[in-house]
């Protein structure tokens, strides 16, 4: 009966083993994921083949190789805010996120959308998210002065282009945009803010997929910025690799 016990034991003790080695990693997270909802910049457009995405290449899936909890990647290129708003419910509520990076904003700007506009939808979109236990990042699309300076060269490009001339309007625009980040921000005082996605990217252009996207590189960058934004809570958590 002892030996009986003792084989038992030692079998136990080895499946258990396995199951924590996870292929070397931690354990993996089975709590709450952390949902990426956003636009193309987040689908991984451009990442591997320019006009294509490829999610295995996005800075969620990025972003997953250094977290236990599971990574969604729900971004839709091409979305505004608005179609954001419209799929909330079945692309990130239905997941019952412990977290959520929103992403938004580029192609309502790119569209020449009233920022208030905008700006109402992604209210909406942070006010559906609130709880009490839920952590929400608000990250802008809008870089620093490197980045303003580059993306107005692009602009310009842009509408320099046949049937491309209301993008000379993108410069006027863009005050409109800054402002409004800068105004959910401030009502928003218990959501984190994440100001530059795009340091060491925009303006090198081997990280750069076309003048907007960046490519693989490019994205694994992007993820590294979010990590080091979402780390307190992934600290907080246990959840970093």
């Amino acid at each position: 009966m002892k030996r009986t016990i003792v084989i038992v034991s030692i079998i136990l003790a080895f499946v258990l083993g396995l199951a924590g080695c996870n292929n070397g990693n931690s354990i993996t997270y089975e709590g709450k994921p952390i949902v990426c909802f956003g636009d193309s910049l987040t689908e991984g457009y451009g990442a591997t083949t320019p006009g294509v995405a490829n999610k295995s290449k996005s800075y969620p899936a990025y972003l997953q190789k250094k977290v236990k909890a599971e990574i969604v990647n729900a971004g839709i290129s091409g979305d505004t805010s608005a179609n954001g708003l419209a799929r909330l419910n079945d692309d990130v509520l239905s997941h019952d996120p412990g977290a959520v990076v929103i992403l938004l904003g580029a192609n309502d700007f790119l569209n020449l959308r009233p920022a208030n506009d905008a700006k109402a939808d992604l209210a909406a979109i942070i006010n559906l998210l609130k709880n009490e236990n839920r952590k929400i990042y608000f990250a802008s699309f809008i870089g620093d002065s490197d980045w303003e300076e580059a993306a107005l060269k692009s602009f310009e490009l842009f509408a320099s282009l046949p049937g491309n001339e209301a993008y000379a309007e993108l410069p006027d625009l863009l005050p409109d945009y800054k402002r409004i980040f800068s105004e959910l921000k401030s009502e928003n005082e218990d959501m984190e803010y994440i100001a530059d996605i795009w340091t060491g990217i925009w303006s090198v252009s081997k990280y750069m997929s076309d003048q907007i996207h960046p490519n693989a590189e490019g994205y694994k960058i992007m993820a590294d910025i979010i990590f080091d934004e979402i780390k307190p809570y992934l600290k907080d958590n246990n959840l970093i690799r």
